[in-house]
């Protein structure tokens, strides 16, 4: 949608489509009283992996604020339950992570009023800087992970909903099952015997249950370059020169799901000496507590590739899914690298000689289909 005044909402006019035209401009009456609501310019963002829309408002001259983002999110959540985003932002917020402010809530148009983050990912930063020229930045993020991982886990009270969800076995599995679905059978259209998927599932399985085992922590689930505007490159207190967003599915999960999301990018990949930087800086951020829940130092490194190796194959099935069911291609773009992560993953780990065996061959196949078919 190209920026256009916000206009009159014609009769009719389907808006579960789009936005709610006469929410929006209640909600700027209410915030922005003395200004004229026909005035403020409003544009589409480009959304995410998700269901979510998002646009921005640009106000009129005079408006205390130049702009703000609106998110019209799905109907899942009845107007009397609590939205998870805004669930999860208020023990984030307790815990000083740097969150996008929320103005207003409409959940009878299911509307949020937000900070406007800007338009500056990390990944963006990284494409404009290089990986070297962005390592403070990624200092930062990892920062913020240990305070989601130690002042957000105690922030959780009994009616926070992360608690209630966790990565188990049962979950990861639904994960790796998500992956042969959308990715292998839908995407790929890669036939595979019953028989050899149950045989590859079966050599998942006693990760899982090693990743399921280590002690749980508030986890973010898709901490990645993504989700992290940049709004300026020098460090403020409480990290206000970033925000962090996507944050509603957080859930309870062991302390290197996120690390591993945010230094095995599909988004970016780092050169490992700076992947191997950063891991020791969450070591030498880390809390007395959060450094037991990682537990023998020895082990980090296994701990930390076997997180990997889960959160990437989910990444497949994500872009499989987002490539052959929602006709999002742009998405195909992504699998090669992330299947070059697993390559090094299992050259480094001869304990999954096995699961690579079988696994590589398939993913070879889809990053092949992937790199024909991207439309760049």
């Amino acid at each position: 949608m190209s920026a256009a005044g916000i206009p009159r909402l014609q009769a009719g006019e389907d808006v579960n489509e789009g936005i709610d035209l006469a929410a929006l401009r209640a909600g700027l009456a209410a915030l922005f009283p003395a200004a004229d609501p026909m005035a403020a310019k409003l544009s589409e963002l480009a959304g995410d992996a998700s269901s979510r829309r998002y646009y921005r408002v640009r106000n009129a001259p005079g408006a205390p604020l130049p702009s703000f983002v609106v998110m019209r999110y799905p109907d899942e959540v009845s107007p009397e339950a609590e939205l998870p985003f805004l669930n999860v932002h208020r023990y984030l917020t307790a815990a000083g992570v740097p969150v996008p402010v929320v103005y207003r809530s409409d959940p009878k148009a299911n509307l949020l009023f937000l900070e406007d983050a800007g338009d500056t990912m990390l990944e963006d930063a990284v494409r404009g800087h290089g990986a070297r020229g962005c390592l403070p930045l990624y200092e930062q993020c990892v920062e913020i992970l240990v305070r989601i991982q130690s002042e957000g886990t105690r922030a959780l009270d009994g009616k926070a909903i992360p608690p209630r969800l966790s990565f188990d076995v049962a979950k990861f599995t639904e994960e790796i099952d998500f992956f042969f679905r959308h990715a292998v059978r839908e995407y790929g259209g890669i036939p595979l015997f019953d028989r050899e998927e149950r045989a590859i599932r079966d050599l998942f399985h006693p990760f899982l249950e090693q990743l399921s085992a280590f002690p749980r922590v508030l986890a973010h689930r898709d901490y990645h370059s993504r989700n992290v505007m940049v709004l300026g490159p020098a460090k403020t207190p409480g990290h206000r020169n970033l925000r962090v967003l996507d944050f509603q599915d957080a859930r309870m999960g062991n302390v290197f799901y996120d690390l591993a999301s945010l230094l095995r990018d599909s988004y970016v990949t780092l050169p490992e000496d700076a992947v191997e930087e950063l891991r020791y800086a969450w070591r030498h951020a880390a809390t007395a507590e959060l450094r037991g829940a990682a537990g023998d130092p020895g082990a980090f490194d296994w701990r930390f590739d076997l997180a990997a190796l889960q959160r990437n194959v989910k990444a497949i099935g994500t872009f499989g899914n987002q490539a052959h069911n929602r006709g999002k291609r742009i998405y195909l773009r992504f699998i090669p690298p992330t299947v070059a992560h697993l390559r090094g993953t299992f050259e480094r780990n001869p304990p999954m000689r096995a699961l690579a065996g079988r696994l590589l061959p398939i993913l070879a196949a889809l990053a092949e289909k992937a790199e024909e078919e991207d439309p760049a």
